[in-house]
C-alpha cells in the first residue's frame, strides 16, 4: 500500500503571531489598537491571531504566560519568539524585536 500524503504537507507554513489576552483584561480598545499596530509593524508574511483566554483557556494556558497581553511567534510548531507583559505604545517597535 502506497503511503498517502496530505496536499497541505507540501505547503510551507507561514509564521503565526498569537496575541493572547487574559480573562481579566478589560482593555478591548487597547487590544484593537495593538492588533492594528502589529499589522503595520510586523512582516506581512506573518499571520496575526488574537486568542482570548475566556474563549480558549486551554490554548492560552498551554503557553504558561504569567502576564498579559502576551505574544508568541510560532512556525511549524516551533516557538521562535515570545513577549509577555504591559505594552509600551511608544516602545512597541523595539518590544517587537522579531527578526
Amino acid at each position: 500500500m502506497a503511503p498517502t500524503t496530505s496536499a497541505f504537507s507540501a505547503l510551507p507554513q507561514q509564521p503565526i503571531l498569537l496575541v493572547c489576552t487574559s480573562v481579566s483584561s478589560s482593555h478591548h480598545l487597547d487590544m484593537d489598537w495593538l492588533l492594528a499596530k502589529l499589522r503595520l509593524l510586523v512582516n506581512p508574511g506573518i499571520q496575526i491571531m488574537c486568542i482570548d483566554e475566556a474563549t480558549h483557556p486551554e490554548v492560552v494556558r498551554s503557553f504558561g504566560f504569567t502576564s498579559f497581553p502576551a505574544c508568541v511567534l510560532l512556525q511549524q510548531g516551533f516557538e521562535l519568539w515570545r513577549y509577555g507583559g504591559p505594552i509600551d505604545h511608544a516602545a512597541l517597535p523595539s518590544q517587537l524585536a522579531i527578526k
